[in-house]
């Protein structure tokens, strides 16, 4: 009898077991296969900017600067190919420059942490998010159709993860660029700002949904219900990252502000709802960081910023909105006067030594998104 209770417990334990990898590999899933979608758009990017540097156009195989062959498909796999042939062409034996395994490395990183932020809900704005979910969720169900939270949730995660990884691909290249020839291409700005409007667009539209919904108090009540069950879901150490969470009262709480900001009665309702979207926090953000850069290529002739600055900065306004942007400006003029006192420190720079900004400002936008 004691073996049978003893064969019983060990197969429940397997089975536990079994459960437990099983979650740890569908969990590991969405992160791998961002990391490797970050490998492959970094592969196409250093392709791009190669191709803008030589003005090419981007069609066509792939092929060695140096001898000018075609590559064969083994090698243009990412990071892979590079580390095989010990950084040579396999024709030629010239060296490969180190920025293609470095830029598809970053990329790789950057969408990782980009899904990372998404699945655990630190994204910008996430309280538009979800209401932008719950009011969707509410429309639907007055057609008819009854769709869980989760598969909503999935969804609407999905198209931000779209627009986000388009915009993060255009500063990767803009970042290169910049650093290596101090000159933004305007085609590379123009694709960030289409894919930030259509990004800001979309959330807008969710979060809309959610104010005009007319089931309103049951909107609220799914508000407050799923605020609570928020509570659960910190995974990370107390005090590590304590700047992402939103407690689940001042979540209820910024859902019936919102609310109440169409349907209370004042003077400018509409400018107050307005002023909640992200397109308008967005192009207000664009509009302020875009002048003080112009006032600074004005006053300086261009010495000191280049108009190529004035563009990215309302690119950056427009993906960040005011409170973030603020901070990316901080820590772009902080990051950039560290950097160029060190490099005056080791003799690489002097005082009139120009820098190039762009990849500043880009480093600050990326920075400011670990901040509320």
């Amino acid at each position: 009898m004691r073996a049978r209770y003893k064969k019983i417990k060990k197969i429940e334990f397997c089975n536990h077991q079994n459960i437990k990898m099983l979650e740890i590999l569908s969990n590991a899933v969405p992160y791998f296969f961002s990391a490797l979608l970050g490998l492959i758009a970094g592969s196409f990017l250093n392709v791009v900017i190669y191709r803008t540097e030589k003005g090419r156009g981007i069609g066509g195989r792939s092929f060695c600067p140096h001898c000018r062959r075609q590559l064969p498909w083994q090698d243009n796999i990412p990071l892979l190919s590079f580390l095989i042939l010990s950084g040579r062409c396999r024709f030629c034996r010239r060296k490969i420059s180190r920025q293609y395994p470095l830029v598809e490395g970053a990329t790789g990183v950057l969408f990782l942490g980009i899904v990372y932020f998404s699945l655990n809900n630190y994204w910008n704005d996430w309280l538009g998010h979800f209401f932008g979910v719950l009011g969707t969720k509410t429309l639907l169900e007055k057609v008819g159709v009854n769709v869980s939270l989760a598969s909503l949730d999935a969804g609407w995660k999905f198209f931000e993860l779209i627009f986000v990884f388009a915009v993060a691909a255009a500063l990767i290249a803009i970042f290169v660029y910049d650093l290596k020839h101090m000159l933004i291409p305007d085609a590379y700005v123009i694709w960030g700002i289409i894919f930030s409007l259509a990004f800001n667009f979309v959330a807008d539209i969710g979060l809309f949904i959610g104010i005009l919904a007319s089931k309103n108090q049951i909107l609220i009540l799914k508000i407050k219900e799923y605020a609570a069950g928020l509570a659960g879901l910190r995974v990370i150490p107390p005090g590590f990252l304590e700047t992402f969470w939103l407690a689940p009262a001042d979540f209820y709480a910024r859902a019936i502000h919102l609310k109440a900001l169409f349907f209370t009665p004042a003077e400018y309702p509409y400018l107050s709802l307005l002023a909640e979207s992200r397109t308008f926090a967005g192009l207000a953000a664009g509009i302020f960081a875009a002048g003080f850069f112009y006032f600074i290529v004005w006053v300086s002739r261009e010495t000191w910023m280049g108009r190529g600055d004035v563009q990215l900065a309302f690119l950056l306004g427009l993906f960040l909105g005011v409170g973030k942007t603020l901070v990316a400006l901080f820590f772009a003029f902080q990051t950039g006067a560290v950097v160029g006192l060190v490099l005056m420190l080791f003799g690489r720079a002097q005082m009139k030594t120009a820098l190039p900004f762009g990849p500043f400002l880009i480093l600050g936008a990326f920075l400011s998104l670990l901040f509320p």
